[in-house]
């Protein structure tokens, strides 16, 4: 799984606490607790199960186990402009807007993605989840809600 340098992880955090709202609509998991948890150990916080629970003893619904892998895995595909399968789907004008998402988090001038381009995010965000052990639907939603914060103007 890939983990973003140190400058990295403010980006991850900023844009999983987003997507993380999105999809928490009960409030109920500690999204401070659980971000120190994968920051500390990565691999160690993502084991598909039906309702995994973290330390702090809250249940975490299993759409939510997704948030932060895919964070971390566009945070660093857009940062370092890794080569390979997922820079090849999103291609170039995509990663570019996604990445003035991201930096531009008081909205302003970032470049929205259209449709078609949408499209193609929503589906490498949907892969990629289901490479660290999502199954369609929870890929769909984790994708879905990261595609609605860009739409929002980034990570907030």
């Amino acid at each position: 799984m890939p983990v973003p340098g140190p400058g990295g992880w403010a980006a991850v955090e900023s844009l999983g606490r987003a997507v993380f709202a999105v999809l928490d609509t009960d409030g109920r998991a500690d999204y401070a607790e659980w971000f120190e948890e994968f920051r500390e150990d990565p691999q160690g916080v993502v084991k598909p199960a039906l309702t995994p629970a973290v330390s702090s003893g809250v249940i975490v619904t299993s759409a939510l186990l997704y948030v932060l892998p895919v964070a971390a895995w566009l945070v660093k595909m857009v940062a370092e402009r890794l080569a390979g399968q997922a820079v090849d789907t999103l291609g170039e004008t995509v990663r570019a807007k996604i990445g003035r998402l991201l930096e531009d988090r008081r909205g302003g001038a970032a470049p929205a993605l259209d449709p078609d381009e949408e499209q193609v995010a929503l589906a490498a965000l949907a892969a990629w989840a289901r490479s660290v052990g999502a199954d369609a639907e929870q890929a769909g939603t984790v994708a879905t809600a990261v595609i609605a914060v860009l739409r929002a103007g980034g990570a907030g």
